[in-house]
């Protein structure tokens, strides 16, 4: 069956803005038992650019000393390339399962030779075993992942890349990647893309929204490996999809997955800003494109 990933949320203490590790832990319970597969933490969702190297090894450690059974993706991608490398071998070497790694995206106009040199460094210095995932997500990095850099990848480091997030939503190019490099799992980071990724032949979904609504989302799964009717199910992810779009991704799933998941009130670090009120709004809206 497909898996769901969880692009998991890092709880900053609106006390004093450190990271709240308690909370990490008890929220990992919460995702394992309503249906997640795995997390990918520190990524975009997770506020990864936000932490600074020693916070984002620290959160990736307690991930993996609680994960249970939970497979564990660790964003381990940074603009300079020595903390590129200095992450993802503490991530693999404490035990995740793959590290995913955006482009350096602090610099544009890269060129293909230059993209290549970066991850080519990044695999050099893999320990043995170890495997990144690559990370397309032009709407932030403004970087494409081509794939002129994934033939360059596979013919020089052939077994270093598990595999790639399709975060650029567009269905029809992850389509094409599955199609394209069978040897590699792609995962779909859309969430309303979901129900037509399975069907291409996506190995499954990693998604911020699944931090609250891991239920609806393994709903769509479970349809689509059952051989049912996916399409009602991914309509209802649609919707929810919609009612959280005005708010941002990261400050409304702050706000109501302390009150879905029972869990301390967290924020966002700056220049995210949390939504006053922000759980009520959105269960508003949630309740009103429900009615519709």
């Amino acid at each position: 069956m497909a898996e769901l990933f969880v692009a998991s949320l890092t709880p900053f203490r609106p006390t004093d803005g450190a990271v709240d590790h308690a909370w990490i832990v008890d929220h990992l319970r919460w995702l394992a038992a309503h249906g997640a597969d795995g997390v990918v933490p520190c990524g975009t969702t997770g506020e990864g650019p936000s932490l600074g190297l020693a916070e984002r090894k620290a959160v990736i450690e307690t991930v993996l000393a609680h994960r249970g059974g939970l497979r564990v993706i660790a964003g381990t991608g940074c603009v300079a390339l020595g903390e590129t490398i200095e992450a993802t071998r503490h991530a693999l070497e404490r035990g995740a399962d793959a590290a995913l790694v955006i482009p350096p995206y602090y610099f544009k106009a890269i060129t293909t030779d230059g993209l290549l040199a970066y991850y080519r460094a990044v695999c050099d210095a893999l320990p043995a075993g170890g495997q990144i995932m690559l990370y397309h997500i032009p709407p932030v990095s403004q970087i494409a992942i081509t794939v002129e850099l994934i033939d360059g990848l596979l013919e020089s480091h052939p077994g270093a890349v598990m595999g790639l997030k399709d975060s650029g939503g567009d269905a029809a190019h992850t389509a094409m990647l599955i199609a394209r490099y069978p040897q590699l799992r792609i995962y779909t980071g859309g969430a309303p893309l979901l129900a037509r990724a399975l069907r291409d032949g996506a190995a499954g979904g990693i998604f911020a929204l699944a931090n609250a609504f891991a239920p609806e989302l393994r709903a769509i799964i479970a349809a689509h490996a059952a051989g049912a009717d996916s399409d009602t199910p991914q309509r209802a992810v649609v919707a929810i999809n919609e009612a959280i779009k005005p708010f941002g991704a990261v400050p409304a799933l702050k706000a109501l997955v302390p009150v879905l998941a029972n869990l301390p009130a967290t924020t966002p670090r700056p220049p995210l800003l949390p939504l006053p009120d922000g759980a009520v709004r959105i269960q508003e809206r949630l309740a009103a494109i429900a009615g519709q």
